[in-house]
């Protein structure tokens, strides 16, 4: 019986033990999740700079064709100032989306972190019933046990007496039917005498 009662909570504790595995797991996924904007600001930064190089490539090759005061130098800055502008707005909506779902992670993170701690009251709260089932079970059976013995000596002590009441009856029996054979054959032997 114990062996039952101890595969169950072997069973309780794995399972409780995989929940906290797959909590774990999405804890490390939230986080690499909020770690994972730093390439797109990498990207970011590479493309306006690969944009600035063919724009200041391009400004360089008008401008060498173009005589001076075209006005070329002006839109030249002013496509600068568009990228700079451009770079900024994708800083603030990685920014953006990095701080949202910091946020997200970190209100999960409780969440999960609440559940945890909930399961593990739950599970220990399950782990100290299922003990005290387990010892109301093998004092059940101890008692069921001990009653058993008590009955069976009784029902031996209650045989032996039984087997000597029968005994007794059965001698008393035998000399009934001896005094009745006596008696029987006395009679026979008077009325032998007295026919004769």
């Amino acid at each position: 019986m114990s062996a039952a009662f101890e595969f169950q909570r072997s069973a309780v504790e794995g399972a409780h033990g995989a929940i906290e595995s797959g909590v774990q797991v999405q804890k490390q996924f939230g986080d690499a999740m909020v770690g994972s904007f730093d390439p797109a600001r990498d990207a970011t930064e590479r493309s306006t700079d690969f944009a600035r190089t063919s724009v200041d490539n391009y400004f360089d090759a008008v401008d060498a064709v173009l005589p001076a005061g075209s006005g070329v130098d002006e839109v030249h800055e002013m496509m600068h100032e568009q990228l700079d502008m451009l770079e900024e707005s994708q800083y603030d909506v990685i920014d953006q989306l990095e701080d949202s779902l910091d946020e997200g992670t970190e209100s999960t993170e409780e969440m999960l972190d609440e559940f945890l701690g909930a399961l593990d009251e739950q599970v220990t709260s399950l782990l100290e019933a299922h003990e005290d089932v387990e010892g109301q079970t093998l004092e059940a059976l101890e008692g069921l046990e001990d009653s058993i013995e008590e009955m069976q000596a009784e029902v031996e002590a209650r045989g032996e007496e039984m087997q000597e009441q029968l005994q007794e009856q059965a001698e008393t029996i035998q000399e009934q039917l001896e005094d009745v054979t006596e008696n029987v054959q006395e009679a026979a032997s008077e009325t032998a005498e007295l026919s004769a």
